[in-house]
C-alpha cells in the first residue's frame, strides 16, 4: 500500500534497536574477537576473563568493597530465583506485586517456595505498590524497575537501614540506568542485556554482608536445584564470588559484556549513563509535548525514565476493544519495521496496550529524535490501513 502521507526529507536513525531486551548494543559496538572461543572457563585466561568481568561491574556501578558478586546463568530471571530459592524461608515475606515479573517472584514464593507467611502487597498495571505497607521485620521482595510496565521506585529512601529483615531485589533492568543505593538492598538480581546491551543468558547476583550472614546460618528446608545452590549446609561457595562459575558459561558472550563495561567506564562509569538517560527521556517530553497523538501511559510519578510506555490519545484509538488495539499497534510496529527506522517496541503482551521504547545508555538522543517523529507517521497509515 502506498502511503498517503509525504516521508521526503525524513531523516532515519542509526540505530534502530528499541527493543527492551536484549538492548541496543553501545556505540561502535563489534563482535568479540575468537580470542577464548573453544578455551576452558577455568583456564587462566579463562578465569581472568570472567574476574575482569565481575570487577568492572563493581568498578561502574559502585559496589560496596564488602559485598559479593557473582555470575550466574539463566539471565536476570535466573539470577532472582538464585537469592529466593536460597535466601528465603527464616521469616515471613512482604512481596510488592505490582508487574508481571514481581507477580511471578509472588507466584514462586508462595506456590513453588511454598512459605506460609507471605504478604502479597498488590497494585495493578501502571502503578507501583505501596511501599509504606511493609514490614520490614520481614524479609522483603521486589522489583526496582519494571521493564514490562516502564514503572521504577525512583529512589530507596522508604528502606530503613535498621531492617530486620532482608531486602532482595530485581534490578533487572535499574542497573546501569538509576542511582542505586547499595546499602539499602541485600540481595540484587540483574541481566547483562538490558542496561549495556550484553548479550542475553546470563546475569549477575550482589550479595550484601547481611546476606553472606543469612546463608551461614539458615538452610532452607526445600530442596535447591544445583543451578540456583549458593551454599550447602550453611558454607558459602565463595568461589562463586571467586570466578569459579557453576556451571560453564559462554566465553563469547563474557567478552561481549566485558567490552560493554569498558565502554561505560569509558565514558564516565554510572554517572554518565544515568545522564544519558536523562538525556533520552527529555527527548521523548519534548517530543510528546510538540504532538497530539501519543502520550505517557505511566503517571509521572511512578514513571521509569530508561524504559517509555506510549498510549494513543485518539477517539479512533480509545474506542477500540483491548484485542483491536494490540492489533492497531503492531500495525505501527509493522510499518516502522518496513521504513527501517524502528524495531521490536510493541508493549509487553501481559500489560495494558502500549509501545515501549528503551531509552537506556546504549541509546543516543540524536537517533530517538530522528525515530519519534516516524511514529506520528506510521500511526496515520496504520489509520488508513484499518480504514
Amino acid at each position: 500500500m502506498e502511503s498517503l502521507v509525504k516521508t521526503v526529507g525524513m531523516k532515519k536513525p542509526s540505530c534502530t534497536r528499541f527493543s527492551s531486551g536484549p538492548c541496543a548494543k553501545y556505540p561502535g559496538w563489534y563482535a568479540p574477537s575468537e580470542c577464548l572461543v573453544g578455551r576452558s572457563h577455568r583456564s587462566e585466561d579463562g578465569l581472568k576473563l570472567i574476574r575482569d568481568v565481575m570487577e568492572q561491574q563493581k568498578k561502574v556501578l559502585d559496589i560496596p568493597e564488602d559485598y559479593r558478586l557473582g555470575i550466574v546463568p539463566a539471565s536476570a530471571s535466573g539470577a532472582m530465583e538464585t537469592i529466593l530459592w536460597a535466601l528465603l524461608g527464616e521469616r515471613g515475606v512482604d512481596v510488592l506485586a505490582c508487574c508481571v515479573f514481581s507477580n511471578c517472584w509472588g507466584h514462586d514464593v508462595v506456590w513453588e517456595l511454598k512459605i506460609s507467611d507471605v504478604r502479597l502487597i498488590k497494585e495493578n498495571f501502571p502503578k507501583l505498590a505501596d511501599v509504606s505497607q511493609v514490614d520490614f521485620a520481614r524479609d522483603l521482595v521486589f522489583c526496582l524497575s519494571s521493564t514490562t510496565s516502564g514503572a521504577s521506585y525512583h529512589d530507596l529512601d522508604w528502606i530503613p537501614p535498621n531492617r530486620k529483615g532482608l531486602v532482595l531485589c530485581d534490578a533487572a533492568s535499574a542497573v546501569f540506568t538509576m542511582d542505586i543505593d547499595w546499602n539499602k538492598l541485600d540481595a540484587v538480581a540483574f541481566s547483562w542485556q538490558k542496561g549495556l546491551g550484553g548479550e542475553s543468558g546470563f546475569g549477575s547476583i550482589v550479595l550484601s554482608p547481611r546476606a553472606i550472614s543469612r546463608l551461614e546460618t539458615y538452610k532452607p528446608e526445600w530442596a535447591i536445584p544445583r543451578i540456583f545452590r549458593i551454599a550447602a549446609d550453611k558454607k558459602v561457595k565463595f568461589d562463586l564470588f571467586e570466578g569459579y562459575t557453576i556451571n560453564s558459561p559462554s566465553m563469547f558472550c563474557l567478552e561481549d559484556f566485558r567490552n560493554s563495561l569498558i565502554w561505560a567506564d569509558s565514558i564516565g562509569g554510572q554517572k554518565a549513563l544515568i545522564q544519558k538517560v536523562k538525556q533520552n527521556y527529555d527527548v521523548v517530553q519534548q517530543w510528546l509535548i510538540q504532538q497530539e497523538i501519543f502520550c505517557f501511559l505511566v503517571e509521572e510519578k511512578y514513571r521509569a525514565y530508561h524504559v517509555i510506555c506510549l498510549d494513543v490519545l485518539s477517539e479512533e484509538y480509545q474506542s477500540k476493544s483491548e484485542e483491536d488495539k494490540w492489533i492497531f499497534l503492531k500495525k505501527i510496529v509493522e510499518i516502522c519495521e518496513e521504513e527501517n527506522v524502528g524495531f521490536d517496541f510493541l508493549g509487553h503482551i501481559h500489560t495494558k496496550p502500549n509501545l515501549r521504547i528503551w531509552t537506556g545508555p546504549t541509546i543516543d538522543a540524536s537517533d530517538l529524535e530522528k525515530f519519534l517523529p516516524w511514529l506520528e507517521i506510521a500511526y496515520k497509515r496504520a489509520l488508513n490501513a484499518f480504514n
